[in-house]
């Protein structure tokens, strides 16, 4: 692991010495001239010689080996598509939204000054690209995947409890740290600031990372890098739905031209004129949920990945992975950006114990833990399937201790000769999070004079999650196939005492294809 000092030291030290690591020897080098990068969804996409700089250097080409959506492409082989080209194609978004915005103004209030300086190079506009190209630059191995496993430990728990940084996910606060790191500021003013002659304050493009600005006049501009229609999500709906081959429509040209800015509560606030754009992103990023981020498969390769990184960290002396001169044992944040997915899946004669290497085989050759249960509403009894009870499992999504405790409990009622072939680490609950949608600071003004008017009253947001959680959610037990049906009666005992929910058996077996 990334022992002595990296323990003792603050989260942000440690994000330093993986951004002098990630640098290495590598010399600083100027780019010649601005470049023209194509993109299948987007089409050519303009860098300036300051953002190719950044494009280059070692910590966004880590992006590349990174997967935008994790193990999904075990399910939906096309969605091999990287954190990297995701930064570029938001980084390529918030411009145009930023122009949008810009010619929308110049026709609604004629002859006042736009509040945005346009320069690439010094401007907002500058600010605000470099901000989306760096958004995801604190994603590590299998991005949302393992994200899910290190924003419970403590030393990002303690960071997160700094009123500065409580509504934000894990990597978003990772990437703040990074820009702001010692390491990146040095590298920054020689290369992008010096030799490329970009006036960009990296203090400000830390803080639009995290959805806020120092001037309240541009706080918008914030808005564009994070917030309910911000370019990271029309990027990763498009790009998302696009790899993994789903009819999804996102109508950028229609959202550019409904998109502007309204004074609002001392701040200048996005607002769309109108909801239509912002119901077909709600409508995209519920049915990615469903059909995708939630597929059966991906949340059992979720659930394996979460018990093999478990199982490194209980045995790091035995199971630590070795990266140059490394060796990661995922027992705090910084140690999942080391590691790459292909350095990961792909280390030559795999690394760790027995039941580690039999893991990662089981990655490579996709054989994959079965479905031994499924609690849902197909599978449990109306009146069991209230909200009350829903709630006492979808809980359980919020802490991984109390998901294995549940794994534990199955483990022990299993008959003893099973329990004896079974390991506990093949024991799986999966209780996937309901969607969450942010609903902070996003507003509707049908017209410059119009009344601004909140998100929620044009959709029941809450009704519309409440809706998912009851006819789409569902969360599964998974095991080895030889071991499924024990698994299955032991949890189906569990599930009735600890969590008062009734499963039956023969709907769930129907559910999950187990004879």
């Amino acid at each position: 692991m990334v022992r002595g000092d990296i323990l003792t030291s603050g989260l942000e030290e440690r994000v330093n010495s993986f951004v002098e690591w990630t640098f290495g020897s590598s010399a600083p080098v100027a780019p010649r001239d601005s470049k023209v990068i194509n993109d299948a969804l987007l089409g050519n996409q303009y860098f300036t010689r300051a953002e190719i700089a950044v494009i280059d250097s070692p910590l966004l080409q880590r992006l590349k080996k990174i997967r935008q959506t994790g193990l999904v492409f075990q399910v939906f082989p096309s969605a091999t598509h990287t954190r990297f080209e995701h930064c570029l194609g938001a980084c390529t978004i918030a411009e145009r939204c930023f122009r949008a915005i810009q010619d929308r103004h110049s026709v609604e209030f004629p002859g006042k000054p736009f509040p945005a300086d346009p320069d690439r190079l010094r401007g907002d506009l500058a600010h605000l690209r470099m901000a989306a190209l760096l958004h995801d630059v604190g994603h590590g191995l299998c991005s949302h995947s393992s994200e899910q496993i290190y924003e419970e430990l403590t030393d990002l728990q303690e960071f997160k409890k700094k009123p500065a940084f409580v509504k934000n996910a894990p990597g978003e606060i990772l990437s703040h740290l990074i820009v702001k790191s010692k390491v990146f500021r040095e590298w920054f003013e020689r290369v992008a600031v010096t030799a490329c002659r970009a006036e960009i304050n990296l203090d400000v493009v830390a803080e639009m990372i995290l959805g806020r600005h120092p001037d309240k006049d541009k706080y918008f501009l914030a808005q564009i890098v994070s917030s309910p229609y911000d370019a990271d999500k029309l990027d990763y709906i498009a790009r998302d739905s696009y790899y993994c081959g789903l009819a999804l429509t996102v109508d950028l040209a229609r959202f550019y031209s409904m998109i502007s800015t309204a004074e609002y509560m001392g701040h200048r606030l996005l607002v769309l004129r109108s909801y239509v754009p912002l119901e077909q992103i709600l409508f995209s990023k519920m049915t990615l949920y469903g059909s995708v981020y939630h597929h059966p498969k991906v949340k059992c390769l979720d659930a394996m990945l979460r018990s093999l990184i478990r199982h490194i960290v209980e045995n790091g002396d035995q199971c630590g992975l070795h990266c140059r001169d490394k060796v990661i044992t995922f027992s705090e944040p910084v140690e999942y950006l080391y590691v790459t997915d292909d350095e990961f899946f792909n280390q030559f004669g795999g690394f760790g114990d027995e039941f580690v290497k039999k893991m990662l085989s089981s990655f490579k050759r996709r054989s994959l833990f079965v479905r031994s249960l499924e609690t849902s509403r197909r599978t449990v009894s109306k009146q069991n399937w209230d909200t009350y009870h829903r709630k006492r499992i979808v809980d359980l999504s919020a802490h991984s201790a109390d998901l294995h405790r549940v794994e534990e409990e199955i483990h022990k009622l299993l008959p003893a000769e099973v329990r004896g072939r079974c390991n506990l680490d093949e024991v799986l609950l999966s209780v996937p999070g309901v969607p969450k949608i942010k609903s902070d600071f996003a507003y509707i003004q049908a017209s410059p004079s119009g009344d601004i008017e909140s998100i929620e009253d044009f959709f029941p947001l809450e009704q519309w999650t409440e809706a998912y959680a009851h006819h789409k959610w569902k969360s599964f037990v998974y095991a080895p196939k030889e071991h499924a049906k024990a698994v299955r009666d032991a949890a189906i005992s569990v599930m009735k005492d600890a969590l008062g929910i009734e499963v039956d058996a023969t709907l769930s077996n129907i559910a999950c294809h187990l004879a």
